[in-house]
């Protein structure tokens, strides 16, 4: 994923409405994700040393989360199709 540095920002606010409207916890996240602390934040702000996959397994994670609660998912402008990463619940991750 090759962001410029506006479209981290769209789409870290982006994430972070949709962390709002999932009610998730950052426990529940980063149990379901096998996440650590530091590396959910990193996520979320889209830091550089954030792995393209672990953005999408986020962002489609939260939206599926978010559906099952017959939410609706805030729009994402930029990460709108995930071709490259799909989202596999079972798998977790390194970053």
């Amino acid at each position: 994923m090759s962001l410029n540095i506006e479209q981290k920002k769209q789409t870290s606010i982006e994430l972070h409405e949709n962390y709002k409207i999932s009610g998730l916890t950052p426990e529940d996240i980063q149990s379901d994700l096998g996440l650590d602390p530091n590396q959910l934040e990193n996520i979320l702000n889209i830091k550089s040393i954030s792995d393209p996959t672990a953005v999408w397994r986020l962002r489609d994670y939260m939206e599926e989360k978010i559906t099952e609660q017959g939410k609706t998912p805030y729009p994402y402008s930029v990460l709108i199709e995930n071709i490259y990463f799909p989202y596999k619940k079972e798998k977790k991750w390194e970053e």
